[in-house]
């Protein structure tokens, strides 16, 4: 029979740190869903990749981050391929009416996206708040 060995110093202190860095890491991710939820994110916007994709032929023609008494939001406005309508354009992108989308690991929010056909383009808002 052979004798049990038990793991060196260094591997035990190599544990440790592994696991107070994910430790951390887990804190660091929580505090972040904390802030996003609380009056301290109102002035947070959700990430470029939380904008849905455009279809073939619709281009972004502006972009930016607008703010008013509810908290702030990324407004993409974008110009329907030629010939279709902004609110085709919004129907084919699931958008005509509040999406909500789930949080992702990067971005633990929810995320409220829905489209304002305007003038021959189609304002598309992305935001954590409804």
């Amino acid at each position: 029979m052979m004798p049990r060995t038990v793991p060196g110093k260094g591997v035990r202190s190599a544990l440790v740190s592994v696991s107070t860095v994910l430790g951390l890491l887990a804190c660091l991710w929580a505090l972040r869903v904390l802030l996003v939820m609380s009056w301290f994110g109102e002035d947070a916007i959700p990430p470029e990749s939380r904008i849905p994709d455009l279809p073939s032929g619709a281009r972004v023609i502006a972009q930016g981050k607008e703010c008013g008494s509810g908290g702030c939001w990324l407004e993409v406005t974008v110009v329907p391929a030629a010939g279709q309508l902004p609110e085709d354009l919004a129907r084919e992108m699931d958008i005509s009416e509040v999406q909500r989308s789930l949080p992702t690991l990067l971005d633990p929010g929810f995320v409220y996206v829905w489209g304002h056909p305007r003038a021959g383009r189609l304002d598309i808002v992305v935001s954590y708040r409804k």
